[in-house]
């Protein structure tokens, strides 16, 4: 399928954003982070914004619960004259002690170019909760061009344009899927890839020890070959940027709101109408749904792989 939306992604921020049973809503604490970043000028300001955005985070999270953290940010940049709201971009750390839930309010931003660098500096509120150390040890990886989780797996994070991507993902336990990309077209839409168009479940069953190569045909269960598209990335850009939300848990959820596709192209599988399309969520919902759904469900984590795709 060719996807008339630029399906993007770069660096990677790889992020287990969970909690694990026993773990209660009220462990979810408001913290206020701050960070100063000098980036040099070869470095992108959305890779020196995500650099700034990920040491105050960990600077919020470490003093709450120690040294050893992960981060997760969704965000966004909507810029006014002292003040930026960052939703979009998000850097990740290895050993986990607190994970960063949502951001909340505007993210505060101070930026000051230099002779041979430029002056990063940022506030931003949001809520945190600790990890314990038993949660559920999912696997997913990002593929391109391939089905073999090791031989295909995406060049740095990078794809070129006309590359199909393919996502494996296994867990140890029964659950439930969502999988989203984010879009950075001026409505920031996130398309909804799992569960497909088609599907009448809120979110796709998984079960534990499968292993699961999504958007292959040939790889589909028989009960949903016939809505299983191919993913074909595209760029309007020179190189184009955006995030991959892969969302599991254990606990039954409904994936976010969404909507059909604004190209409305369709075909008929088995007397119904299935978009060609994947349906989409705008960004600020799918953000609010998120964040409500990760305070409620301790056990769910989402893992956020920021890519490219590039002539």
């Amino acid at each position: 399928m060719m996807m008339n939306r630029k399906l993007a992604t770069i660096a990677i921020a790889l992020l287990a954003a969970a909690g694990a049973a026993g773990v209660s809503a009220d462990k979810v604490r408001t913290v206020t982070g701050h960070a100063v970043y000098y980036a040099p000028h070869s470095m992108m300001p959305f890779q020196a914004r995500q650099e700034a955005i990920n040491r105050a985070q960990l600077d919020a999270i470490g003093r709450e619960f120690g040294s050893a953290v992960s981060m997760s940010n969704l965000s966004f940049m909507q810029s006014s004259t002292d003040s930026e709201r960052d939703d979009f971009y998000s850097i990740a750390e290895s050993d986990v002690r607190g994970e960063w839930i949502e951001t909340i309010g505007d993210t505060i931003w101070q930026i000051t170019p230099m002779n041979n660098e430029t002056l990063y500096e940022v506030t931003l509120k949001g809520r945190i909760r600790e990890i314990p150390m038993n949660r559920i040890d999912i696997d997913t990886r990002l593929l391109y061009n391939g089905t073999d989780k090791d031989r295909n797996l995406v060049r740095n994070f990078s794809y070129k344009v006309g590359d199909y991507m393919y996502i494996y993902f296994t867990s140890p336990v029964d659950g439930h899927l969502a999988i989203y990309i984010g879009d950075d077209n001026d409505a920031m839409t996130l398309q909804s890839l799992v569960p497909m168009d088609g599907m009448s479940e809120g979110a796709y069953p998984v079960k534990a020890g499968q292993e699961y190569v999504f958007f292959d045909r040939a790889s589909a269960e028989p009960q949903y070959r016939d809505v299983t598209r191919r993913i074909k990335m595209n760029a309007r850009k020179e190189m184009d940027v955006n995030q991959v939300y892969v969302i599991f848990s254990p606990n039954r959820f409904a994936k976010a709101n969404d909507r059909r596709s604004s190209t409305g192209r369709s075909v008929n599988v088995g007397g119904e109408e299935v978009d060609l399309m994947p349906r989409e969520a705008d960004f600020t919902s799918f953000q609010r749904w998120l964040g409500k759904a990760r305070r409620h469900d301790p056990d769910m984590q989402v893992i956020k792989t920021v890519v490219t795709v590039s002539d």
